[in-house]
């Protein structure tokens, strides 16, 4: 779609990244085990901090390690990144009727096709809302259960074969979706496919 030009002057970029005179190199550890999950980031070269890096388990000073009780620190200090993500993802969004007996639910590319669908169907006397999700991870299950709890029939509007987000739905939630609209032939999907096919369903 077309879109305004993005007001670059409202952006602010966090890093986290230290400048060298917040280093001690004699004691910067690039994997230090902190309250967020967050370490500190000092770049390589551009500091008197020497920083290591390896895709094994390693202490907090970057060096590979295979003592237990050090690799199950820092596997909790990873987990924890997950709380500071929670409370910044965003929520799903909803369209249409608050306590619609149909509510469509899609994630990433759908939202357009489905909430055209909506007015579609809406203005052929059915009631039909949707939830979206533009981010799935970590899953917003609370707010999920609590928009799908007001719906009589669901349907998962989902761009792959297995229907992979009704799934993830049930494993988080316990939601059972009634319903799925599935397209998986390398089209995107267009507002009349979601009406028919709920249409056929009856």
């Amino acid at each position: 779609m077309t879109v305004d030009k993005f007001d670059l002057s409202k952006i602010t970029i966090e890093r986290h990244i230290l400048a060298d005179e917040e280093i001690n190199p004699e004691e910067y550890k690039r994997y230090r085990i902190t309250e967020s999950g967050i370490s500190p980031r000092a770049l390589p070269g551009q500091t008197r901090a020497l920083v290591i890096n390896d895709s094994h388990e390693h202490r907090e000073d970057g060096h590979i390690t295979e003592d237990a009780q050090i690799r199950t620190k820092m596997v909790l200090k990873r987990l924890r990144k997950l709380e500071g993500t929670k409370a910044e993802i965003k929520p799903p969004t909803t369209y249409g009727p608050e306590n619609a007996e149909v509510m469509f639910v899609g994630w990433g590319t759908t939202y357009g096709s489905i909430r055209e669908a909506v007015d579609i169907l809406n203005g052929d006397g059915m009631n039909v809302s949707m939830m979206h999700l533009s981010e799935i991870w970590p899953f917003p299950a609370e707010a999920v259960s609590d928009i799908l709890k007001k719906a009589q029939k669901i349907f998962a509007v989902e761009g792959n074969a297995t229907a992979q987000l009704a799934h993830l739905i049930r494993a988080e939630t316990g939601v059972e979706i009634s319903g799925k609209i599935l397209k998986f032939d390398g089209r995107p999907f267009s507002p009349g496919y979601i009406v028919r096919a709920v249409k056929e369903e009856g």
